[in-house]
Formats: structure tokens, sequence, C-alpha cells
């Protein structure tokens, strides 16, 4: 079976539509971008292979292409989602009766049989107005709109053939944050960790901060909602690897840090997930070993047989493993045990109450056993007093990371944090 069709360069897909939008406008037309997105492609490829999978994409690609009759109209623009321009639209009002064409066609074609999962097709949409909008912003608007399908919100076309707020003037969060994902607008900040053993710096954790001039720090937890919830977990992860196994080897001249890098919950089960951080692996040269994924305890839960198969090919690869949040799931310890981890880390709410409450002491005790039991080292975050620090240490907890010692710095603070430093991989 042929495989379908490889995602499209991004600049590429830019460039397109600007042309189309361009040449709409030299002509006092318009141009429409519809999103089409085949949402449950990862459940198909679990119940029924990835073959049925590529099969359903390479049909919706020469559906879309028969449709066009155009070869530059249609892109594959991520794994599983589809962008197919519509240049020169006399009225914008057009654009329905191509939406529902679209949506009619495929929905006729992508039925395999009975025993194979339909697949649940979301739309977004965005118009152009002659040359009142750039292609970004464009897209942007098309992403937005995929975003409220994606929500079970129904498709707003009469809303997308309105003419846009007057020169962009502030454009919701949403929005913003894809603009941000194109221009590379995030940055990484890195938090130390603290080897109770040796005194020495063991690593640094990787956190993604987004900063808005006329809006301050987005909240770490805003900005993950928001990719969630515009489909882009995938791709600000991808950004968030690959800049710091950049940063990873640009240290290498002065000292070697071992970084911890968070996974969103939905990317755990992802099939793609192995391959995207394979090739970052690549890309920059990086030790595996120095190199370690956190999960949250609850996100294997969800789809287990997916999770626990991603995380098997993770260590495969030589990463380390880290259970974050550990002690507010809901897993039994049988089923924590099949979990290929190399650490665990206790979540901060038990660790701040330490001083205060005895049961909390325990529950710690308890949780530094049961990794030590299974031979993982144990992390508490959240240290931000000596006193803490006095209690963890005598409970045999084994790395530490809070305030006490720093927080989280841009990579420029942190040169200059660890100038004069023992680190542990040196």
């Amino acid at each position: 079976m042929n495989l379908p069709p490889p995602v499209a360069d991004r600049s590429t897909f830019i460039s397109a539509l600007e042309a189309a939008i361009t040449l709409s406008s030299e002509h006092g037309e318009h141009t429409g971008l519809l999103l089409i997105d085949l949402s449950n492609l990862r459940i198909i490829n679990h119940r029924h292979g990835f073959e049925i999978g590529d099969y359903l994409l390479k049909e919706a690609q020469q559906q879309l292409q028969a449709l066009s009759k155009l070869p530059d109209n249609v892109y594959r623009v991520s794994n599983k989602t589809y962008a197919f321009l519509l240049p020169r639209l006399t009225h914008p009002a057009f654009v329905a009766l191509a939406v529902n064409r679209v949506q009619r066609t495929l929905e006729e074609s992508l039925i395999i049989d009975d025993d194979i999962l339909p697949v649940d097709l979301r739309l977004g949409l965005a118009v152009s107005r002659g040359s009142t909008q750039s292609a970004l912003a464009m897209l942007v608007r098309a992403e937005d709109s995929l975003a409220q399908t994606r929500q079970g919100k129904p498709l707003q076309i009469d809303e997308a053939i309105q003419e846009p707020p007057v020169a962009e003037r502030r454009l919701p969060l949403e929005q913003r944050f894809a603009e941000a994902l194109y221009d590379n607008a995030f940055e990484l900040h890195f938090q130390p960790k603290i080897d109770l053993r040796t005194g020495k710096v063991y690593g640094a954790e990787a956190l993604i901060r987004w900063h808005l001039p006329d809006h301050g720090y987005v909240p770490p937890e805003e900005l993950i909602a928001l990719a969630l919830v515009s489909g882009r977990s995938y791709e600000l992860t991808r950004w968030v690897i690959n800049r710091a196994l950049r940063y990873q080897r640009e240290w290498k001249e002065d000292f070697t840090l071992p970084l911890a890098i968070n996974l969103p919950a939905d990317l755990v089960s992802s099939p793609d997930l192995a391959n995207m951080l394979q090739s970052a692996l690549a890309i920059w040269g990086a030790d595996p070993a120095s190199v370690t994924v956190e999960i949250t305890e609850g996100a294997v839960i969800e789809d287990k047989e997916a999770g626990f198969h991603n995380l098997e090919q993770l260590r495969s690869l030589g990463l380390g493993l880290s259970i974050d949040d550990f002690g507010t799931g809901f897993s039994s310890l049988s089923y924590f045990k099949e979990i290929p981890a190399t650490e665990i880390k206790i979540d901060r709410s038990f660790v701040m109450r330490l001083l205060e409450d005895e049961q909390d002491q325990n529950l710690v005790k308890i949780i530094i056993d049961i990794g030590h039991l299974f031979n993982l080292e144990v992390v508490a975050e959240g240290v931000e007093d000596s006193a803490t620090l006095d209690i963890l240490r005598e409970l045999g907890c084994d790395i530490v990371q809070g305030f006490l010692f720093a927080r989280p710095m841009p990579e420029a603070e942190l040169r200059e944090w660890l100038r004069g430093r023992e680190i542990l991989a040196n």
C-alpha cells in the first residue's frame, strides 16, 4: 500500500496561501482557506492498524485534489490535517458551497466498511476579503475556527465570511499563540536540580515561557491548554524538545548538563512521539542518557496499551523517564510497576506541607521507599526552605529542586548561575 503524502513544508504552504491571496486581490476577489482534520485518526490507527490510517489520508488527499482540479491548492499541513485553498471567489458567500461539497465528498469516500470506525471530520475556515489579511493571519483565523469545532461546536461559516477586525488590533490569545509558534516567540527557562547525595548540580528541568509585551508572562498551564485546544501540542512539544537539545549542544564547550523535558498528557499515546524524539536526538547529536522526559502519573491511564508501548519505545532509545506529580494519580502499585520509569517526582503539594503535616511526611516517606524499591531515583520539587530540605534528606530523597536553590531562569542566567558550581555530569 502506498504511503500518504508527506506533511508539507510550512514555508511552502504559507507562500502558496500568500500567492492565492495576492492573485484574488488583483482581480477584486476573495480567498478561502479550509482546514480538514481527521480528528480520530489516532484511534483508528490503534484500533485498525496504520495501513488503514494511511489509506484514509491518501484517499482524503486524492478526493480533495479531484475537487480542486489545481495542483497547488491541497496541502497536508500536519499529521492528520489538510489545507484546501479556495482562490478567486467572486463572492465570499460562495465558500459555503465549497465547504458543503468538500464535507459531503469526504464523508462518502472515507467509509471503508461497517467494521471500521468512521472518520470524524472537523473543519476550520477563514476567508480573506481582498488583500486585507496576511497569509499567516488568515491561517491563524482558520486554526482558531478548527479549534472551536474540535470542541464540538458547529463550523461558523457566516462568522468566517465576515470582515476581520480593523488592522487586527489585538488578536485573541488563541490566535496570538498560533502566531507565536510560527515566529518562535517562546523561550525556555531552566530550573536546576541538586543531588542531595553529593551536593552537586544533577541537571535542570526545561520549562517553556511565553512573554507578551502588553500582557506579561502567560501562565504555563494556560499555554499548555492553548496548545491542547488548538490541536498544537505536538508542534509546541517538538519546539521545546529541539530548543532544549540545541542549548545542550551549545553548552558542551563549557559544561555537560542533563535535561528533563515535560511531555503533555495528550501526546503520551501519540504514535509519532518516539519518532519525534529520535529525530531531535539525531539532529542535535544528543546523548539519550542525558535527557529525561517527564510525564504525569495519570497520562498513561487514558490509553494504557498505546501509552505503555510508547514509553517502552522511549526507554529503548536510551532516554530517562520520570513520573511527574507522583502521588496525585489513581494508579495502583501493580499498575505502576509496569511503567518503564527511571525516576519519580514527588508532587510539590506534599513537599510544601512537610513542616506542618505529619501525614504528608509519612506519605513522602512511603513514596521514597516505593521509588527505591523499584530502583528509581526520587526527586522532590517545590523545596523552598532549608527545614524542608533537611526532612527530605532524612527521609532518603535523592534529588531536589525549588526556589531554595534557584527559580527557573533564562539560559544566559543559567550559565552565570552554574559558573563556579560543580556539575555532576562533568
